[in-house]
């Protein structure tokens, strides 16, 4: 049976027809899915900035969600898309094709005169996996007066791939960015069409968790972004935080060193295509399969560092451009989880958690300052690594980006509201604490009955309390509302995040006095990587 939260979403007829400017689309029960946002990136398309959707003539179904972005097939997510359609969204299907560029409406307010903010949901998967309808997000949040949309964009080399012979047939001269560009694209097509959904194109708040978050803040970031927003919500992450690669000048990255486009250069060796005129149609000649298969064996080219500095899409390194106060100024949501970590050493660690590749990984990322991180988060044998590097991750991936992110944006001026989510997992969750996307099934009310089991009555009040949190804040730009525990902005002087728990509460930022030496080693590595910022 569905879950309660999902028959409480308003519904007004069986059937629903709505004019795009591309033409007509038939949605169901106020959802509207799979509406082309740009034309397929295929053939001479891929790896370029998305083109307009052809128009079509009649009227298009838009009642099944579209294919997602290419990515590594995972066996464990099959159960999970299997009990996402049984118990909670019969349509939620998972395939995936290049053909991808397609976004979702919910909208329950389509006769209505009066225009409702628009929410606009950036998925995560490390920006290498993942889709629009893998966290079930609008249903509960637009039965509580938004309109959210939901997007696919393209993912991992297909999104991020740099080359100098896609920087030389570019009118801007750069490469890499596509990703950022669908979604810049899927906000122009917002901005053309909400209102015939019943919402409001001026009144648009962005959110995003893991890698959608880090896009939230490159969307900020971005120049090309700018009047398409008005707010931003980020979930476990932002970009403000860490080093990223440079179109054409080498340097150390997050994950990695060189330019961008030594990484397409690698890519390109990797699948045997000699340099040449004819290289760059061999490597759109290759399956989306043949692409993956070379990202899963070689690490350097699984462009999960994301975004390159390329002076068109992005001017600057986003860790120097927040703290100056150059970014997309709007009023935010920001924050992490008590146990990020928890579900993803191995992934983060990109080995297993033994004394040797915690070590080998700390060099890797901060040079002569390893040993300082090891000394804060020390280990004695293999099997005091899983519990160290859960501390030192959670702390340095999630905590410490979070809290940089807020200062700044109080910095700025504009409100951060800033909050650590402390509900640990129960049942098969059970020991993982608040774990790294756990946030989610209160956001979108599916706990995913097999592994958490029947939400009681604190959690659906806490689903009802945050859902209203975050679409207060897409009506207003503060979260505070009737019947709500008050949730003040963030003060930089006084240094308090928001618990959100079963009793909500104000309490000093966990574990900030070792944020400072973050802080010191991402000054000293920017120091290296942009000698005069």
């Amino acid at each position: 049976m569905r879950f309660l939260f999902l028959s409480s979403f308003t519904l007004l007829a069986a059937s629903q027809t709505i004019t795009t400017d591309a033409g007509i689309i038939q949605g169901a029960d106020s959802m509207f899915l799979g509406i082309p946002y740009a034309a397929p990136p295929i053939g001479d398309l891929r790896w370029k900035p998305p083109q307009p959707a052809k128009k079509w003539q009649g009227v298009r179904s838009a009642t099944a969600f579209a294919a997602a972005c290419p990515q590594a097939e995972d066996p464990s997510q099959k159960d999970y898309h299997r009990e996402l359609r049984e118990t909670f969204l019969s349509s939620a299907d998972f395939h995936i094709d290049e053909d991808c560029l397609y976004l979702n409406v919910f909208a329950a307010n389509l006769t209505g005169a009066q225009k409702l903010p628009v929410m606009f949901w950036i998925h995560g998967g490390g920006n290498v996996s993942g889709a629009s309808q893998e966290n079930p997000i609008g249903p509960a949040l637009a039965r509580k007066g938004v309109v959210v949309v939901s997007i696919n964009y393209r993912l991992g080399a297909l999104g991020f791939l740099a080359h100098p012979a896609l920087t030389a047939e570019s009118l801007h001269h750069s490469s890499g960015n596509y990703a950022i560009l669908d979604q810049i694209a899927a906000l122009q097509w917002v901005q053309r069409n909400i209102a015939q959904f019943g919402g409001d194109p001026a009144n648009v708040t962005l959110f995003g968790e893991s890698a959608g978050a880090v896009n939230v803040c490159y969307l900020m970031a971005s120049p090309l972004a700018r009047g398409l927003f008005r707010r931003a919500i980020l979930q476990s992450n932002t970009c403000s935080d860490y080093i990223s690669p440079d179109l054409k000048r080498p340097h150390p990255y997050l994950g990695g060193a060189g330019s961008s486009e030594d990484i397409g250069l690698r890519l390109m060796r990797d699948l045997h295509i000699p340099e040449g005129p004819s290289a760059l149609a061999e490597m759109r000649a290759k399956s989306p399969q043949e692409i993956l298969a070379v990202s899963e064996k070689d690490r350097a080219v699984n462009f999960d560092a994301g975004g390159t500095i390329d002076g068109w899409v992005f001017t600057e390194q986003p860790a120097i451009q927040f703290p100056a106060g150059r970014q997309t100024h709007v009023p935010v949501i920001v924050g992490s989880n008590a146990d990020e970590a928890a579900v993803n050493v191995e992934e983060d660690l990109h080995a297993e958690p033994t004394l040797a590749n915690y070590k080998a990984y700390l060099k890797t990322e901060f040079g002569d300052d390893a040993t300082k991180f090891f000394k804060l988060y020390p280990a004695k044998s293999d099997a005091d690594v899983r519990r160290a590097f859960i501390a030192f991750d959670t702390d340095y991936g999630y905590g410490f980006a979070a809290h940089r992110f807020a200062a700044n944006i109080a910095h700025a001026g504009e409100k951060a509201f800033f909050y650590s989510f402390a509900v640990p997992g129960r049942n098969k969750y059970a020991g993982l604490g608040a774990f790294h996307g756990i946030e989610l099934k209160f956001l979108t009310g599916w706990f995913r009955p097999s592994r958490w089991g029947t939400p009681n009555a604190e959690d659906q009040k806490l689903s009802d309390v945050m859902t209203s949190y975050w679409t207060q804040f897409a009506k207003t730009g503060d979260p505070n509302g009737p019947g709500l525990p008050p949730w003040p902005p963030y003060d930089p002087k006084s240094d308090l995040t928001f618990e959100i728990s079963h009793q909500p509460r104000l309490r000093p930022t966990p574990h900030a006095a070792q944020f400072h030496i973050f802080e010191r080693s991402l000054s000293a590595r920017l120091h290296k990587a942009v000698p005069n910022p």
